[in-house]
């Protein structure tokens, strides 16, 4: 009975434990761009990981735009539970309270080509 776990790949070594699935808000481009980003870094929750990564380090991060004038849709993601909790706190501390600001954000630093940390 217990050799079906090993048919599929069920073991000890998933990162389920270190991966959250969560939605955001995010303008109609942002989700474009981020979809763009993906193939580039592997995927778009590692793309966003990055983009946090360097957000939280960054001196004068991107200033906050608000997403009420522009088309929004709910995007969902895959990221590691360090970079969902960036983005919270990116969230309450410069952005408004609002994670799809953040992203937004992360997106404009993907696209800068040079970034001053």
């Amino acid at each position: 009975m217990t050799n079906w776990k090993r048919e599929r790949k069920i073991g000890k070594k998933r990162d389920s434990s270190n991966v959250v699935i969560t939605k955001y808000t995010v303008d109609e481009q942002t989700a474009r761009e981020i979809k763009k980003a993906g193939p580039l870094y592997g995927s778009q929750g590692r793309a966003l990981q990055i983009a946090t990564e360097m957000l939280i380090r960054m001196e004068e991060p991107p200033a906050a735009q608000s997403l009420a004038s522009r088309p929004t849709v709910r995007v969902s993601m895959r990221v590691r539970k360090r970079t969902h909790v960036l983005i919270h706190d990116l969230a309450k501390s410069k952005y408004n309270d609002d994670p799809g600001q953040v992203i937004a954000a992360c997106v404009k630093v993907l696209n800068m080509k040079t970034i001053k940390l």
